[in-house]
């Protein structure tokens, strides 16, 4: 299975207030008249959500330490624990969860407590 090493996001930032979004329009329009508006692209490593600011390590130096970070989590063996571990901790929008058949879900019903087959 083929996963992306990192991810790109740029925050759409005033410099007056610091209010951020993902947004680029909601930003633009709150702020058209009144503050110019700032961006910051944060390179996230895809396992474990960790993140470089592109401003502070310019945009190779992000990708590479999230690259490094990435292969950090393979070679330790903890990818899909760490990777869940982000995701339910983020809301989802972090790392990633494994789907294994046979839940509920996949229309095998659940054995009554006490019953025998």
């Amino acid at each position: 299975m083929s996963r992306q090493r990192s991810r790109s996001v740029k925050y759409y930032c005033c410099p007056v207030c610091g209010k951020n979004s993902t947004d680029r329009i909601a930003i633009e329009k709150h702020y058209r008249e009144r503050h110019p508006v700032k961006i910051d692209e944060v390179i996230y490593c895809n396992i474990c959500g960790a993140g470089w600011h592109v401003n502070a390590y310019g945009d190779r130096g992000a990708r590479e330490r999230a690259a490094a970070c990435y292969q950090s989590h393979i070679d330790n063996g903890d990818m899909d624990e760490t990777a869940g571990r982000a995701f339910f901790l983020s809301g989802g929008s972090l790392g990633y969860v494994n789907v294994k058949k046979g839940g509920l879900q996949d229309g095998k019903k659940e054995k009554e407590p006490g019953k025998r087959e």
